[in-house]
């Protein structure tokens, strides 16, 4: 059976948006493209970044996503005023909230309509993986706010259930499984990582994952993408989504793309880090 076979005949699609910070950009096409040809997702699951789109998607507001990301990177993101506030000069969070507040709202995920969304997080106390449903917490603002925090972009650790937790990323930043435990029969995992880099970035100490699943499609660019983490042009934004799109019909209806065989030169950073690590620290620590 073909994936896009699998994701229209399957009775529950699970999304799964991995972080990446502005390089999710890239899911906005992917999404775009799925809605394109048929795809209906049943629940979604965001990580770092991603669980904006997740929010998105959950909120039944896929076709205001352009207009979400569009709104949040026009407005300035360092105010040294902000040192007064949130004893940071980056404004993300209250970029976030106004963002959100906006289009989404804090009480969107409750009404009957929207679909589940689930946020992974990494619990402070002892670096453990929690994945919430953000119909089950308080404030769903806060949930996806702890998803993302990381120092010194936020200042304030998060508290959700009198508990503190930070960026998904580093405990699961591909939280299929948790998909497939809530009843889908087809999983859609959206990721940055070039196919060419390797395996998935799961978390930390696994970052060459290997889906075996035939029920979970992984759409991913080709390569190493040549866009910053902090990238903030909408204009930049935009090309990144559109290789988004093409990925998605490359991956599920076979077509090629130049466009989608763009690659960043020489080695990613963070994986040069590792290879130093690995050279100068015994494998027995």
């Amino acid at each position: 059976m073909s994936a896009l076979a699998l994701l229209r005949d399957a009775k529950r699609v699970g999304y799964v948006f991995s972080g990446g910070s502005s390089r999710c950009a890239f899911q906005i096409g992917v999404i775009e493209a799925l809605a394109e040809l048929g795809v209906r997702p049943a629940l979604a699951i965001g990580v770092s970044a991603g669980a904006w789109n997740a929010a998105l998607v959950a909120a039944r507001c896929e076709s205001r996503i352009r207009f979400y990301w569009r709104s949040f990177m026009r407005m300035p993101h360092i105010d040294l005023r902000n040192l007064l506030v949130d004893h940071s000069p980056w404004r993300f969070r209250q970029l976030h909230q106004r963002t959100f507040d906006r289009f989404i709202g804090r009480y969107r995920f409750k009404q009957p309509d929207a679909l589940p969304v689930f946020v992974s997080v990494t619990r402070f106390r002892d670096g453990a993986n929690v994945i919430f449903d953000a119909r089950d917490v308080d404030d769903p603002l806060q949930l996806l706010l702890a998803t993302n925090y990381l120092p010194p972009f936020y200042t304030h650790r998060p508290v959700i259930n009198g508990e503190t937790y930070g960026d998904g990323g580093v405990s699961d930043n591909a939280p299929y499984e948790k998909a497939l435990a809530e009843g889908c029969d087809a999983v859609v995992v959206v990721t940055q990582k070039g196919e060419s880099e390797g395996g998935l970035f799961k978390r930390k100490g696994d970052y060459d994952h290997v889906v075996t699943d035939p029920r979970v499609i992984v759409i991913r660019p080709r390569h190493r993408l040549p866009f910053s983490f902090t990238e903030r042009r909408w204009d930049v934004l935009d090309v990144l989504s559109h290789i988004g799109y093409l990925r998605t019909r490359e991956i599920l209806l076979g077509e090629d793309h130049i466009e989608t065989h763009v690659r960043a030169e020489g080695e990613a950073p963070s994986a040069r880090a590792r290879r130093i690590l690995r050279a100068i620290i015994p494998r027995s620590l």
